[in-house]
C-alpha cells in the first residue's frame, strides 16, 4: 500500500476488510490468529465493547491493523480477553500501540494468548504491561480408531434452533463457576446460522446435560466448546461428545488450559497431541 494509516474506531461495516486483513496478515505470518470467520460474532455479541475497538485504515480503503477485546466474565470489575495485529509490513512503527491505547488505558483488566514461537508478540504484550500468567495447549487430532463410550442411556443428537433455549441454559449453567466462560446467549443465537457449525447436545431422559460447538476449517474441524453440566461430570459425557464429533471429520483441533489436567488426559487418551503452546498474559487492574 501507499499513503497514510490512520488509526480509528472500529465500525461494523469494516468487518469484511478485517477479514481480508486476517487473510492477508496470516499469509505472511502464521502467528497472527484465524480472526476473520469468528469476527461478526464477536462483534456484533453482548461481549463487544466497540468504544474499545481500534483499527488502521489505509487511504486505499484496506485496514492494515486490528485491535478488539471480548468481554470473558460478567464480574464487577471487567475481564477482557484482548487482540492486537498489524500486517507485517507496517510494523515498528508504533500503530500497534496505538491500537491497543484505548484497551489499554480503560481501566479493565486484559487477557491476551501469544504463541510459545512468537516472542515479538511476547515482548510487545509485556511492553504494554502484561504479565504471565498461564498458558493455552493447541492439540491437534487425526484420524484414527475411536472407542464409542457404552452410555445406553444418553442420547447424542444435533441441536436445532428450537434448542436455542436450551442451549443458552445449558451455557450459563456449565460455565457458572468458571472464568471461562465462551458463549453468551446472543452468541449462540447466532451460530444457529454459521455454515460448517456442528452443535451437539447430550440429553438422558428428557434432561440436557451438555453440548459440544464446534465449526469447520476447511478438512479440519475446530471443536470451540464441549461444556457439561457440573452433577454430570465424569460420567463419561465429555467423552462421547468429542468421540461423536470426531466420527464425522478425519481431523479436528482444539484449544484446553494447560493447568486443566483432566481435560488434558481426556483428549490424549482420544489420540490428540499438542501441536503449539500459547502464552496467557493479564494486564491487571485494582
Amino acid at each position: 500500500m501507499s499513503g497514510v494509516l490512520t488509526v480509528r474506531p472500529f465500525r461494523l461495516d469494516d468487518l469484511d476488510a478485517a477479514a481480508r486483513f486476517c487473510d492477508a496478515a496470516r499469509a505472511l505470518d502464521g502467528a497472527v490468529e484465524p480472526f476473520g470467520q469468528r469476527l461478526g460474532v464477536i462483534a456484533t455479541g453482548s461481549r463487544a465493547d466497540l468504544a474499545l475497538w481500534r483499527v488502521a485504515a489505509g487511504e486505499d480503503g484496506g485496514l492494515y491493523g486490528l485491535a478488539f477485546c471480548a468481554r470473558r466474565d460478567a464480574r464487577t470489575q471487567p475481564v477482557f480477553d484482548f487482540y492486537a495485529a498489524v500486517h507485517p509490513s507496517q510494523r515498528r512503527q508504533g500503530l500497534g500501540r496505538a491500537l491497543s491505547e484505548p484497551a489499554v488505558t480503560s481501566g479493565a483488566t486484559l487477557r491476551v494468548r501469544v504463541r510459545d514461537d512468537a516472542p515479538t508478540g511476547r515482548a510487545f504484550a509485556k511492553a504494554l504491561g502484561f504479565v504471565e500468567t498461564g498458558a493455552q495447549l493447541s492439540l491437534q487430532w487425526l484420524s484414527g480408531k475411536l472407542e464409542v463410550p457404552a452410555l445406553p442411556a444418553l442420547r447424542l443428537r444435533r441441536a436445532t434452533a428450537r434448542d436455542e433455549p436450551v442451549l443458552q441454559k445449558l451455557s450459563n449453567d456449565a460455565w457458572a463457576e468458571s472464568a471461562d466462560l465462551l458463549s453468551r446467549p446472543d452468541e449462540i443465537a447466532q451460530i444457529f446460522g454459521e455454515q460448517g457449525r456442528l452443535l451437539l447436545l447430550a440429553e438422558s431422559d428428557g434432561k440436557s446435560m451438555g453440548y459440544l460447538s464446534a465449526v469447520q476449517l476447511g478438512k479440519t474441524l475446530g471443536i470451540e466448546e464441549v461444556a457439561v453440566l457440573p452433577a454430570f461430570r465424569r460420567m463419561g459425557i465429555g467423552r462421547a461428545l468429542v468421540v461423536r464429533a470426531l466420527s464425522e471429520t478425519p481431523a479436528a483441533v482444539l484449544s484446553v488450559a494447560e493447568s486443566n489436567v483432566p481435560a488434558r488426559a481426556l483428549y490424549r487418551s482420544l489420540g490428540f497431541r499438542q501441536i503449539s503452546r500459547r502464552v496467557v498474559l493479564e494486564l491487571r487492574r485494582g
